[in-house]
């Protein structure tokens, strides 16, 4: 029986559509695989560049604590892995202690200054008292005019540097530095800038309020520094 021409054009017409369709459809799936391959290959690149910038600001952030350790035979540089969540109190952990030559009451710095003393030690960890605790207290004096006197740490995130004797000349602004007295901080660290002083309240010592200058709420690595240079 033959086929009118009618016909069989419209069932090639028909078969010619059906294989367009699936040859887009082919297309389409293959365009779709390149998108997720590249996709994955975008993730993987975003990934790689984050872990290169983090290590770039590690390595920024290491580089400052290099003057530090020069000229100290123990020096130790750990990683902070945990901080005391508390108002009350101001430590951090760090990830090197007993087998890393870390005792107790060994000073802890950053390039940018004092962070604190080291007061209980394990294995492998160490817990770091803040200077800003209300236990801590450190014999600093003033850089410009030497001025002495012990910086105690408050609840907020600052500290006061008590016993300065209203004949003292202490400025906002001054630099205050450890004193190197009591053998656990080397002398001249850089502990605070002086943000307050009021001389009017009664007695004989001034009220002063210093800011550490070291950052320690972002602490991330820092140096522990032995007391002997």
């Amino acid at each position: 029986m033959k086929v009118s021409r009618p016909v069989q054009e419209k069932a090639l017409g028909v078969f010619f559509w059906v294989r367009s369709g699936v040859e887009r459809l082919r297309f389409l799936l293959g365009v779709e695989e390149e998108n997720r391959r590249l996709r994955g290959e975008i993730g993987a690149l975003r990934e790689e560049n984050n872990r290169l910038q983090e290590a770039l600001l590690a390595a920024k952030r290491l580089e400052k604590l290099a003057p530090l350790q020069e000229h100290r035979a123990a020096a130790v540089p750990a990683n902070v892995f945990a901080r005391d969540a508390s108002s009350w109190f101001k430590t951090i952990l760090v990830d090197k202690g007993e087998i890393d030559g870390v005792s107790r009451d060994m000073a802890v710095a950053v390039g940018e200054g004092l962070v604190g003393r080291v007061i209980e030690v394990f294995p492998s960890a160490a817990k770091v008292l803040l200077i800003t605790d209300p236990n801590s207290g450190v014999d600093v004096i003033v850089q410009r005019t030497r001025a002495q006197g012990i910086m105690e740490g408050r609840v907020e995130e600052f500290c006061t540097l008590k016993y300065v004797r209203k004949m003292d000349d202490v400025q906002v602004g001054d630099k205050v530095i450890t004193s190197g007295l009591g053998g656990i901080f080397p002398k001249g660290l850089l502990a605070g800038t002086v943000t307050r002083v009021e001389k009017k309240r009664p007695g004989i010592f001034q009220t002063v309020e210093v800011a550490p200058t070291a950052d320690l709420s972002r602490l991330e690595e820092v140096l522990i520094l032995s007391e002997e240079p």
